[in-house]
Order: C-alpha cells, then sequence, then structure tokens
C-alpha cells in the first residue's frame, strides 16, 4: 500500500498526539525508505536543534506479526456536519462553517490554506471540509479523535487551526460538555507548556485578537498583509453577527461557572450544588505541592526512588477516588487533567483511570473516548523524543503514542513493512 508524495499533506493527515519536541508538521520519516534509518532535527530549548529519532527497528519489525482490531468507521455521511460528528462525536458551531466560507472566498481552490501567508494553516475537522480525510486509507475511530491533537491537548481542547512551528501555537474549541457548542476558542504553545489561554467566544474573534497581537510584532511588509486580511475577515464577521470581543457575556458567565482552575488554567466546570456543595471538593494538596511531587517521580534516579516519590500520589489518588464515591466528581476529573496536563508516561496509566471514571460519571463518555486515545492503556509501545520537562529541567519524555497509532503511521506514511 503505497502512498505517492503528492497525495501527502504534511502532519494534516497524520492521526497523532505530538510531543512537544517535535513541531505540527515536521514528523518522522516523511520521505519513502526504511523508516528506521531515518533522523529529523526539531527545535529543542533556546533555539538548539535536538536529533528526532525515528520508528526503532523492533517496533518495526513488531508491525510485522500485529494488526489493528478495532474496525473501521461506516461509510462517511454525505452531509458535512454529520460527518464530521461521525468522525469526532461532537458538532461544530456555526462560526465554523462560516470561517470555512470566509477562507473558501479568500482562497477558492484551498481554503484551508487561505491564511497561511500570515501564519495559520485550518486543521482537525477543517479536513473533513477540505477532503484532506478522504486519502486516509484507515479508518478507526481512535484514530480520528486524536487527529490533529497536540500533547498537551485535553479531550475539552480540539484543535483547528495550525500556528507555528517553533512554539507549536495552534487554536481550538474549548468545550466543558461533549454534547454542548463549545464554551470559547483558546490557544496553546504545546514547546512552551501546558496552558489554554481563551482568546475570544468564536473563531473569528480569536484569529481577530491573533492578528492584533502579530501586527505588534511582525515587519512592515508581513503587518500590510495581515491588516488587509483583518479588514475583510472583520467585514465578514459584522455581516454575519458574530462578535469579536475577546471577553463575551457568554464567556464572563462561564467563569462564575469554574469550580477550578486545574493545571492549564482554562477551568473546570461541572455540576455543582453551591448549598450542599455536592460535585466538588478541593483537593488534598494545592497545586504547587502537587507538581514539586509529580516532578520528583518523572526525575527519580532508580526504581525505588520513583516508587518512594509515587507513594506520595498515592493518598491524592485515594482521596479523588472517595469524592467520586460521594458524587464529587468534579475532583477526580480535576487530578486526571492535572496529571495529563504535567506530562510523563509513568502517569499515563493513572490519569487515563481517573479520567474515564470522571467523564463516565458526569456522562461525558465522548471525553473518555478521546482520553483513551491520548493515553493509550497498558503501555502499548511508546517512542522517545528529545528532551522536556515541565519546569524546564532536563528529562526524558514521550509521545502519546500507541502501537496501532504507530502502524497507521507506518502504513499511511511508507506502506507495509517489509
Amino acid at each position: 500500500m503505497d502512498v505517492e508524495d503528492d497525495d501527502w499533506t504534511p502532519c494534516s493527515l497524520c492521526p497523532l498526539v505530538m510531543s512537544p519536541s517535535v513541531p505540527a508538521g515536521m514528523l518522522i520519516g516523511a520521505e519513502k525508505g526504511p523508516v528506521k534509518k531515518k533522523q529529523h532535527l526539531a527545535a529543542g530549548e533556546n533555539g538548539k536543534h535536538v536529533s528526532i529519532h525515528t520508528v526503532p527497528a523492533a517496533v518495526e519489525n513488531e508491525c510485522k506479526i500485529l494488526s489493528v482490531s478495532e474496525e473501521d468507521l461506516p461509510p462517511t455521511p454525505e452531509d458535512e456536519k454529520e460527518a464530521i460528528k461521525q468522525k469526532f462525536l461532537v458538532e461544530m458551531p456555526e462560526d465554523f462553517y462560516s470561517f470555512w466560507s470566509f477562507c473558501k472566498a479568500l482562497l477558492p481552490d484551498k481554503p484551508e490554506e487561505a491564511l497561511q501567508d500570515v501564519g495559520l494553516l485550518l486543521v482537525g475537522p477543517f479536513d473533513v471540509l477540505s477532503g484532506n480525510l478522504k486519502k486516509v486509507k484507515q479508518r478507526e475511530l481512535s484514530l480520528y479523535l486524536i487527529h490533529w491533537r497536540y500533547y498537551y491537548d485535553p479531550p475539552e481542547f480540539q484543535t483547528i487551526i495550525k500556528g507555528d512551528d517553533t512554539t507549536q501555537f495552534h487554536m481550538g474549541y474549548f468545550r466543558d460538555d461533549p454534547k454542548e457548542l463549545p464554551c470559547f476558542v483558546a490557544s496553546n504553545a504545546a514547546a512552551v507548556g501546558c496552558t489554554i489561554t481563551p482568546m475570544a467566544e468564536n473563531i473569528f474573534g480569536a484569529v481577530n485578537s491573533y492578528f492584533d497581537t502579530m501586527k505588534g510584532k511582525c515587519d512592515p511588509f508581513r503587518k500590510m498583509k495581515i491588516s488587509n486580511i483583518q479588514t475583510a475577515l472583520q467585514s465578514w464577521a459584522k455581516d454575519k453577527r458574530f462578535i469579536l470581543d475577546v471577553s463575551s457575556a457568554a464567556m464572563k458567565a462561564r467563569d462564575k461557572k469554574v469550580v477550578t482552575k486545574t493545571f492549564h488554567k482554562a477551568g473546570l466546570v461541572v455540576p455543582f450544588n453551591k448549598k450542599t456543595e455536592v460535585g466538588y471538593r478541593e483537593l488534598p494538596e494545592r497545586d504547587v505541592n502537587l507538581k514539586h511531587i509529580l516532578q520528583n517521580v518523572v526525575e527519580s534516579s532508580c526504581e525505588m526512588e520513583k516508587d518512594a516519590h509515587f507513594g506520595k500520589l498515592q493518598p491524592i489518588v485515594t482521596a479523588a477516588n472517595i469524592a467520586n464515591d460521594e458524587c464529587d466528581f468534579g475532583t477526580s476529573l480535576e487530578l486526571g487533567l492535572d496529571l495529563f496536563c504535567f506530562g510523563g508516561e509513568v502517569f499515563h496509566r493513572t490519569a487515563l483511570h481517573l479520567l474515564k471514571t470522571a467523564y463516565d460519571l458526569l456522562q461525558r463518555n465522548e471525553f473518555a473516548l478521546i482520553a483513551e486515545g491520548c493515553l493509550p492503556p497498558d503501555a502499548i509501545k511508546m517512542l522517545a523524543y528529545g528532551s522536556y520537562s515541565a519546569t524546564g529541567a532536563q528529562t526524558t519524555e514521550t509521545i502519546r503514542w500507541s502501537l496501532p497509532q504507530l502502524i497507521h503511521y507506518i502504513m499511511q506514511r511508507v506502506g507495509p513493512c517489509h
């Protein structure tokens, strides 16, 4: 099953969760040939470059005998909205489709690249509208659910626009509940950290805010390009009645419902009864203490030291499980998201358990499926990349990538393993 180079759109078709050491659009094995012999360079700390190793021979050999058991999705519905919901389990808001129409007016042949001159590319669910996802040969739901998800993107955050590769800046819709429309459009820079920053209520406001920021940083020539597109965007938004405020009334109303900020700072909203105080309780450790415990775990020099530090995390996990028993589901979700945002393979199993349990109890089952794709159970083959630390310390970090995802990637990029 060979894939022609001309049929491949770099990164946009690859359903994987990006490592913070690997810029979006720069993936392993881009050329044809024996994948295990290839390397790429990715931007490291302080602008330096670190070597990014590709698929280890042992993993490639294992691909010869292992296959993906998950069944493909049914044929794609003709209706675009239904097609997106089939693959991503959520509905897109009206501003999503209107923004596509806006970009189509700018560049009819390739709307997804309409903003490329100003550093933006439409990705994620936009790949359904562009037809890019039609090129994918394997159609498992788990692979679509992690399509264009960066390392720190929790289930609540869905990437829709890619920015620069150096910081891995990207924008996405943020939802509190998968059955509801997004609360706002936010941004994250995965090479910098896990912080998710709300930008505006809709995609027009978010891109407009991005333009305002970029105009203060770029050269006069690029500033003119941005100004021209921004004028067109503002005119379109006004005509279609999309507000451009960076903090709308709806966003402020949501802020009042946030029970805790979590490590990603975008806030956690769960059903909470203020009178009975049922729905959420604080974790027994403050964020700064929890981060210290987690950092000690990942920096442990041996298994005995790691077990000792992990033992300090266990009472916090137990407290979250007890909170679930007493209907404070938000506590388990907070801890699961904190472990997810901190990063580290050692926490994957615990984070997945906490997240799946909380999402199931909150009836946010779609998020549970996404979490399972981001944090594959049973520590199926993981690939190590570069150096990374949530606090800036030197340590080895791993990509959240399961063997089925790896097999899918190899099959798409270089054909079957020989």
